[in-house]
């Protein structure tokens, strides 16, 4: 300070700074409607109900919708806007299944209860690492577990019944039979 200047402190030009307080976002933002679509999918997941087959995708599908929330606002708005809960994706995904389902088609289903006229592509990359195997290796067969041993049936005791054969019938002559209609 120059010594001219005479600075006085007074109440009165004392300024206040409230605390700093972030501005919160807009109740139709992208960042909210993606976390309250992974809390909607979360808290489904907590209250699933289903069949088995459905019960052994919950988590995984969980998961990958969670996953599609965060990479895409837009699915994200779906999943949160929709009365479809995750038990019904799941009942949905595994509908006409059988013993087996592949990733592709639980992707698929997946995205077809929320966005029905959307498909999904795939592309896989494979990357070799290193050189070829070589020959040896290439010609090696795989190692089988051995089989287990099954352990010994406990021998119980039948009683012994014993079989009599029928008499043979003398060869008579065949019986008739007249019926009468009236």
């Amino acid at each position: 300070m120059s010594p001219e200047v005479e600075c006085v402190e007074t109440e009165s030009n004392i300024i206040p700074i409230q605390d700093y307080q972030p501005e919160s976002e807009p109740a139709g933002s992208k960042e909210t409607l993606r976390s309250m679509a992974v809390e909607k999918i979360a808290e489904e997941l907590k209250n699933f109900y289903g069949g088995q087959k459905e019960k052994c995708v919950s988590s995984h599908v969980a998961a990958q919708v969670t996953h599609f929330c965060e990479e895409s606002p837009e699915f994200a708005e779906v999943v949160y806007k929709t009365k479809r809960t995750l038990s019904d994706c799941c009942a949905e995904v595994m509908k006409g299944v059988g013993n087996h389902i592949s990733d592709f088609d639980v992707y698929r289903g997946i995205v077809r209860a929320y966005y029905p006229n959307a498909d999904v592509r795939f592309l896989m990359n494979i990357e070799i690492n290193g050189a070829a195997p070589s020959e040896e290796e290439m010609s090696k067969l795989p190692e089988k577990p051995a089989p287990k041993a099954k352990p010994a049936p406990n021998p119980q005791t039948k009683p012994q019944v014993t079989v009599v054969p029928p008499k043979k019938k003398e060869a008579t002559q065949p019986e008739i039979i007249q019926l009468s209609l009236f």
